[in-house]
């Protein structure tokens, strides 16, 4: 826990050299008083964990799962976990906890909490906004705390989690979720301005066809932003040719 808990700061010391490299260091440090390491083994340890490291650091918990389960392993049995492993795992986990983690939370978790944000302001006002913050805050508290658990199980085998399905399931799904958002939204603020109000079953039946129309042509392995603006641009094109043709 105290692990996870440190990870929130991961990126405090950022720089261009180690980039998360401290930060990790840090996190890692509670890991010391499990393995209850001497002094000359205390010294190794920061070697070992002052190099390079990064991360999207939502994440990172991931691979600092791992790296303590590999400090465990090699505190049981030394032969298991060779000189210079852990450093060269450390350096080459960075790259697709980055990628993988960039694609999960910038280019999907985080737009969906704003479509979703949006749609809470729309309803509730200032609301909207709490909506957002407890939305994303759910869910990156809820990989930060699994990633731990996910990377201390898998060590040096977090590969099969950053590709299981279960892991990556919201970015998978990202276009149908972001462009129902979207059209929900872009249909309340619709239905709320009075220059735009819906005012006939037919414009209801176009927008409601506009938006399962978007929804049906998205890849569901499209990336949310392109997603929400497929959908806000066919509901647009969609409503002026009701307005058109219903008056």
């Amino acid at each position: 826990m105290e692990v996870v808990l440190r990870a929130f700061w991961i990126q405090a010391s950022l720089n261009y050299e180690s980039m998360q490299g401290l930060g990790r260091l840090v996190c890692l440090l509670p890991a010391i008083r499990w393995l209850s390491l001497p002094g000359k083994e205390f010294a190794s340890f920061v070697r070992r964990h002052s190099g390079l490291f990064n991360s999207n650091p939502f994440i990172a918990t991931l691979g600092l799962g791992a790296l303590a389960r590999l400090e465990f392993d090699r505190n049981a049995n030394p032969e298991s976990v060779p000189d210079g492993m852990i450093e060269r795992f450390s350096e080459r986990v960075s790259t697709p906890l980055g990628s993988v983690g960039d694609e999960l939370f910038w280019v999907t978790l985080r737009p969906h909490a704003v479509l979703l944000g949006a749609l809470g302001a729309l309803l509730t006002g200032v609301w909207g906004a709490c909506l957002l913050l407890v939305v994303f805050g759910v869910w990156q508290g809820y990989y930060r705390w699994n990633c731990f658990r996910w990377g201390w199980a898998s060590g040096a085998r977090i590969a099969a989690v950053l590709q299981s399905e279960h892991f990556r399931r919201p970015a998978i799904y990202a276009g149908w979720i972001a462009s129902g958002c979207a059209g929900a939204a872009f249909v309340l603020l619709l239905v709320k301005s009075p220059a735009g109000a819906l005012t006939s079953k037919a414009q209801v039946a176009a927008f409601a066809g506009a938006f399962a129309g978007a929804c049906a042509a998205l890849s569901h392995r499209k990336p949310a932003t392109w997603a929400v603006m497929v959908a806000i641009g066919w509901a647009m094109m969609v409503s002026f040719g009701a307005k058109m043709l219903c008056g």
